[in-house]
């Protein structure tokens, strides 16, 4: 399966983008766009993102995922969603191996974290299967995590 990347969103995209997320309704949308961008998901909305990038099997445009925040060695990713109809299928473990190696070709990247809700089970199911691990608790408003992959736990990484 080819997974590829590209920076940037195309209006057609994040039209697709928009019609995967509102017709799963608000507590979708929150789950992978976080709390601060309004339901219901616009262009507007996604045009103001820094740093999204396309997901692409083959031809198609299968997701997105953003490089949130970049603090001295470590990179904070979130936003991270596969076309509903097609999860299940292996997309998401093979777009997050993808992203990892992207961002760990970068030599000064130490980590990656990620924050999620406590009850998407099945993302935190397929982060830990990739090396994260929990390592902060945030209470307030919802309980979620954040996690962190060491650069030392990243298989793609034969220097470490």
């Amino acid at each position: 399966m080819s997974i590829r990347f590209k920076e940037g969103i195309d209006t057609g995209h994040a039209s697709l983008l928009c019609k995967w997320s509102n017709e799963q309704g608000q507590e979708f949308q929150e789950q992978w766009m976080g709390p601060l961008v309004p339901f219901p998901l616009t262009c507007d909305k996604i045009a103001e993102l820094d740093h999204l990038f396309s997901i692409f099997r083959e031809e198609d445009f299968i997701g997105v995922i953003q490089e949130i925040r970049i603090d001295e060695n470590n990179i904070h990713i979130g936003r991270f969603l596969i076309d509903p109809q097609k999860q299940g299928m292996g997309l998401g473990t093979e777009a997050l191996k993808g992203f990892m190696g992207l961002l760990f070709k970068n030599k000064h990247i130490r980590s990656i974290t990620l924050t999620v809700f406590d009850y998407n089970q099945k993302a935190i199911r397929l982060y830990e299967k990739h090396g994260f691990e929990i390592e902060e608790t945030v209470e307030v408003p919802k309980l979620k995590y954040v996690m962190r992959k060491q650069r030392t736990s990243y298989r793609g990484d034969r220097q470490s």
